[in-house]
């Protein structure tokens, strides 16, 4: 079958349609993002010593991303908290972001809570729930996004928003042009990667890891956060085990885990390479999968494409995405639906 017979036989609430329409989400979280940190003129009041962003799953990646994107352009460190706890030490003077798509998210809530009173200052991105009322309360500002989706599919409204606030509290440079670039590229890619065309990079990526457990390795730098989100996807999106690390770190100690011999023969090493990582580690990468490749079922690798930061990460992303639906096809599984989660936080509710 075609991917566009499995789109229709599986896909009930097309989340392939909501990867496609990813440019759109673009746009529309720029301007919520734009429009928030407009208003929000607590955020230029304070010098923040660093910023946290507080978030799980799908709401958390955004930050990531955040990260990832602006290097060095960033003036002040940035944190992630995926915790229920948040240290005092870490919240002082810092610009805290919590970030719950559902705003119903607990470890969120309690990092909120821990911030009170401690964090310089503090605002939310969410779709309402919890965490809009307790900002409301608290007279917090909070960025409302659309809800309805799967906080996965909501990518554009975790990352722009927070990119946003970062550039109004001082705390992260960067101009509109890098926006404008990765808008048409991401365009570009959603119909590189249609259905319609048969065939395409994701779709060769998706069968190469049908049946095999994904290991996604990167640079701790650009592509950090991507190749988190990759996993996650594999994950989510495919109902597939995927694991991440990075390098040079795993060569002092994951690379040794290689030599089990046949368990890693179900697996592919899938490499993402860009044009910043430091010298040095792409040394490692090149010394790492060499000594690898022996024990793995296959190596994929992908260099980050010519142009800007931005846009070089979210069209690497964006293949990761599209393949993670279109092995969720091959293994003739409905790509939206995590039930495990939603045992989970029943159970948890209880």
């Amino acid at each position: 079958m075609t991917m566009q017979e499995l789109r229709g036989r599986l896909d009930t609430t097309d989340m392939l349609g909501r990867v496609l329409a990813f440019p759109e989400q673009m746009e529309a979280a720029w301007k919520v993002g734009a429009d928030f940190a407009g208003a929000a003129e607590s955020l230029r009041s304070k010098k923040f010593e660093r910023v946290v962003i507080a978030g799980m799953g799908g709401s958390a990646i955004g930050g990531d991303l955040a990260r990832s994107f602006l290097g060095e352009r960033a003036t002040a460190p940035i944190v992630s908290c995926r915790d229920y706890a948040l240290p005092k030490n870490v919240a002082r003077g810092a610009l805290f972001v919590a970030s719950s798509y559902s705003g119903n998210t607990g470890e969120t809530l309690a990092a909120y809570d821990a911030a009170r009173g401690v964090a310089a200052a503090m605002v939310a991105v969410t779709s309402g729930g919890e965490l809009a009322a307790r900002c409301a309360r608290d007279q917090v500002p909070c960025c409302i996004i659309p809800g309805g989706m799967p906080p996965r599919a909501a990518i554009g409204f975790s990352l722009f928003p927070m990119l946003h606030v970062l550039r109004a509290a001082g705390t992260a440079a960067f101009d509109d042009a890098d926006y404008e670039e990765a808008l048409a590229v991401a365009r570009e890619r959603c119909a590189e990667y249609s259905p319609s065309r048969e065939g395409n990079r994701a779709i060769a990526l998706a069968h190469t890891l049908h049946g095999q457990m994904a290991f996604v390795y990167a640079a701790p730098s650009l592509l950090e956060g991507v190749a988190r989100r990759w996993s996650c996807q594999f994950n989510e999106n495919a109902k597939t085990l995927a694991h991440f690390a990075f390098f040079p770190e795993m060569n002092h100690n994951e690379i040794v885990g290689w030599e089990v011999g046949d368990v890693m023969s179900k697996a592919v090493i899938v490499s993402l390479e860009d044009r910043d990582d430091h010298p040095m580690t792409r040394r490692h990468a090149e010394v790492g999968l060499s000594l690898m490749k022996p024990y793995a079922g296959k190596i994929e690798r992908f260099e980050a494409p010519a142009g800007g930061r931005l846009s070089r990460m979210l069209s690497t992303m964006l293949l990761g995405d599209f393949a993670s639906v279109y092995l969720a096809y091959l293994n003739g599984v409905d790509p939206t639906p995590v039930k495990k989660i939603d045992a989970l936080k029943k159970e948890l509710a209880r």
